[in-house]
This record gives structure tokens, sequence and C-alpha cells, in this order.
């Protein structure tokens, strides 16, 4: 399915756009693995209760699904850009309108 590319925005904006979001998605995982890791480290330390565990886990879970559906999107026409692997194999091109994603 084809969409249509933002005419407004030019290759370099949309390149620089790209990168911006990348960024927040990798500090947003950073952040969702020091969540992860602490939570589960207090949960078999005996700090935290099982449930208190199963509740910021999910949440966590939910924050993150949602961030990478919402950022990781194209610039230009706001097509999702597939699965993400944390910076390995990164889009060069939208996969709808074939706008260059990297420089």
């Amino acid at each position: 399915m084809s969409k249509e590319r933002n005419k407004e925005l030019s290759e370099k904006d949309i390149t620089k756009e790209f990168v911006r979001r990348r960024k927040r998605l990798m500090v947003i995982a950073i952040i969702f693995g020091v969540t992860i890791s602490a939570v589960v480290l207090g949960s078999l330390q005996g700090w935290m209760p099982n449930t208190a565990t199963a509740i910021v886990l999910i949440i966590s879970f939910l924050w993150a699904f949602i961030a990478n559906i919402r950022m990781w999107r194209c610039p230009s026409c706001n097509g999702h850009l597939g699965k993400l692997y944390l910076g390995i194999n990164l889009p060069k091109y939208c996969p709808h309108c074939g706008i260059k994603l990297i420089e």
C-alpha cells in the first residue's frame, strides 16, 4: 500500500526527524531496560510484592509498545516502519512512500 509523501518537508528535514525519533526510542529502550531490571531484582530480593511487580511490568510493556507504535513512523507519510531492532537493521527507505530515511 503506497502512502502519499508530505511535500512540505525537505529530504534533509525528514532525515533529521528520523534520527531524532530513533534517539528518543533508544532513550525509551534504556529506561525500559533499567525499569525492568530494577523491578525483577526487587522482586527476587523480596523488596516488592509479586502483585506490584506484575503491575509495573505490565505498565512498562504497554508504555514501550505504545511508544513504538506512535514514534517508529516515517516522518514524511506517517506509515509505521515495521519491526524495530534497537538500531540493528534500520530501514534506509520508508516501505510506504519510498523516501530516504538514512543518509
